[in-house]
């Protein structure tokens, strides 16, 4: 039964994540122009934002690498650590709604944040969906094991 509990939260945190990369992540007015990001063009381009001096988005784009340590770590049986970095994940994730401009080019133009999308709703929902999952495995394993 954990066996199964452990791959179906995987699977299902996984696919929410890849479903999100289907939709825009957010807009922005950018030169008095609207722009849609979808989220798998933020997600290829966000690993190498910092050289172009997006630091803050590069820092948001890091609980990419959060969510799949936590998601590596629920696969594992490490809840604890899962439940760790996925909080973490979903701290870096959600301080983007407080942002509201992102560098739009590397000439340091600021283009302000329209609205959030979908894909950004979706991501933050399987980084959550990956924390709660795991908290709840770590005391589910926890009362297992003092029952036993």
């Amino acid at each position: 039964m954990r066996n199964q509990s452990k791959n179906k939260v995987t699977i299902v945190g996984l696919s929410i994540f890849i479903l999100s990369l289907f939709f825009n992540a957010f807009t922005v007015e950018d030169m008095g122009k609207i722009k849609n990001y979808t989220s798998f063009e933020v997600f290829l381009i966000g690993p190498v934002s910092f050289l172009g001096g997006a630091g803050k988005e590069f820092l948001v784009w890091t609980a990419n690498i959060w969510f799949l340590i936590s998601l590596f770590c629920v696969f594992k049986k490490y809840h604890l650590a899962s439940f760790i970095t996925g909080t973490v994940a979903f701290v870096i994730s959600g301080s983007f709604i407080f942002l509201e401009e992102i560098l739009a080019a590397e000439n340091g133009r600021i283009a302000r944040i329209y609205s959030l999308d979908a894909g950004y709703f979706l991501w933050l929902a399987s980084i959550l969906f990956i924390t709660l999952s795991a908290g709840y495995l770590r005391i589910v394993n926890k009362k297992d094991a003092h029952s036993e």
